[in-house]
């Protein structure tokens, strides 16, 4: 292409983008949305952002885009939003109890007259009856549930390293598990001379990115309750059967094997009390053997880890077997984001542009755009698969804060997201594959209806009534025996906890969660 071509082919498409958004301007839509951060570590858009241009090219759309804060926080702003009667047009939730409350409230409206308007997205996203019933209320659709872009990315990772050092094998039930834990702290695995290892790092974590951690002890122990047959919170049997897993004999019984792993001192002693961040900066310093983490978690830590352990190899391990043969790492939920449309917004008549946004951000340009950010800039694609070529990470970062609207979890996004990381000494991990492992090799029992079931009024007691009861155990602060059980299970009549239980049975069994 001669200079000549090529500045008339660029001025070609500058007036078509220019004819484009001259062309929108005339019949534009102000529409206000907020989303929980994708980025929470990036800058949030400004003023002339790229993909905010390019939207209103494209949908004829002007984004007024809010990033919502994780947890309570964002909770707490929907909230204020929503008593000042000031809710965005389009925005994300996460909260189930303000969902229903919003719904309650008349502040949120029925969005199945979207769903003709966006045939593309509808029909990838929200043709799942089970996972619609989620959002449904008196029988209307209240809410655009996603299904799940993410789950089940957690595991046990293991040092193979050391396994190989002290010629030991992968652990695949709950008694090899705790051998192997006293070797990786008895026997030296680092070869340093000290005593400073620890068989088995967890902390007590209810972190909700695409597993449910259930009542008691959260995320880093639900392996534990798996091989005993209660994963989760609820069983999910039909009639009188129906309880809580708590109630369950094996309950117990899972819960004196993690008192074994504290007895044995194969645990950091301040587990306890530890955070995530915590344990993430000792397996990275090199000294957990076995310990609980994502492939996030993993592709975060790695530069650190290497750069202690230069010889270090991580795997995942299959979830070990109880006694009996159960085993499962615990459980999810196949459902991902809740976009909700604000009943000022659907009065408006902004109901048509909402859905050529979502449509827009569904595939082709708009996904590219919002999932990856700008091609040739941010991104390109190697062989169908999205591959980041930018060193400005920020920017990148920036640029994909409305992902949440177009990630769909499907191969070729999952092996953009989840790349190889490479060891100094040409080694490689391909946490892609990693990702897949920890999905097929663990038994994750899908617990979708758990996001119909109402909290309880005084769920917040429930929950520290039982995480600190099992934690009083575990540590040996209470003995473990057949009367003090006994008065912790009577304890929960005075939570009313067979109240709790009904209303769960009740939604469950009318979303046809349980027959």
């Amino acid at each position: 292409m001669t200079h000549l071509t090529r500045t008339t082919a660029r001025t070609l498409a500058l007036v078509t983008l220019s004819a484009l958004l001259g062309a929108h301007a005339q019949k534009a839509t102000d529409l206000s949305v907020a989303l929980y951060a994708a980025n929470p570590e990036a800058p949030a858009p400004t003023a002339g952002w790229d993909t905010g241009e390019v939207i209103r090219a494209r949908t004829g759309v002007n984004l007024k885009f809010t990033m919502l804060p994780t947890g309570a926080d964002g909770d707490n702003k929907l909230g204020s939003l929503a008593a000042a009667n000031d809710l965005p047009d389009l925005f994300e939730i996460r909260n189930r109890n303000l969902f229903y409350q919003l719904i309650r409230q008349g502040q949120v409206a029925p969005v199945s007259s979207l769903l003709p308007q966006m045939p593309q997205r509808t029909k990838a996203r929200y043709g799942n009856a089970m996972r619609n019933g989620l959002v449904n209320e008196n029988g209307q659709m209240y809410g655009l549930q996603e299904p799940a872009t993410l789950s089940r990315q957690y595991g046990i990772m293991v040092r193979q390293d050391w396994l190989e050092k002290l010629n030991l094998k992968t652990p695949t039930t709950l008694d090899e598990f705790l051998n192997v834990a006293r070797a990786f702290t008895e026997r030296d695995p680092d070869g340093n001379g000290r005593k400073d290892t620890f068989g088995y790092c967890g902390v007590i974590d209810f972190d909700t990115a695409g597993i449910l951690p259930g009542l008691g002890l959260g995320n880093h122990f639900q392996w534990v309750y798996g091989a005993y047959g209660v994963p989760g919170t609820w069983n999910y049997r039909a009639g009188a059967a129906f309880a809580a897993n708590v109630r369950n004999p094996n309950y117990r019984k899972a819960t004196e094997y993690v008192r074994k792993l504290v007895d044995a001192r194969v645990m950091d002693p301040d587990w306890a009390t530890m955070k995530r961040s915590d344990l993430r900066n000792r397996w990275q310093q090199g000294k957990c053997g076995l310990f609980f983490e994502s492939v996030g978690g993993l592709i975060a830590g790695f530069k650190n880890f290497e750069a202690n352990n230069p010889k270090g190899d991580l795997r995942f391990v299959p979830v070990p077997k109880g006694p009996s043969g159960s085993r499962s790492m615990g459980t999810f939920a196949n459902a991902g984001t809740l976009l909700v449309v604000s009943k000022k917004a659907m009065d408006a008549g902004k109901g048509p542009a909402i859905a050529k946004f979502l449509e827009w951000a569904h595939s082709g340009e708009g996904y590219f755009q919002l999932a990856f950010g700008k091609k040739g800039t941010d991104y390109t694609l190697v062989g169908g698969v999205p591959t980041v070529t930018t060193t400005n990470v920020n920017g990148r970062l920036t640029n994909t804060q409305l992902r949440f609207l177009a990630l769909n979890g499907q191969a070729a996004e999952l092996k953009g997201r989840y790349g190889t990381l490479k060891f100094s000494d040409g080694r490689s991990v391909n946490v892609y594959n990693l990702l897949m492992d920890t999905r097929r090799n663990n038994n994750w029992i899908d617990r979708s209806g758990d996001l119909v079931v109402p909290a309880a009024p005084n769920q917040a007691d429930i929950d520290r009534y039982v995480s600190e009861s099992l934690v009083q155990f575990v540590l040996g602060q209470r003995p473990l025996n057949d009367g003090n059980w006994k008065s912790f299970t009577d304890g929960l009549n005075g939570l009313n906890f067979a109240g709790y239980e009904k209303n769960a049975y009740a939604a469950l069994k009318a979303g046809g969660f349980v027959k």
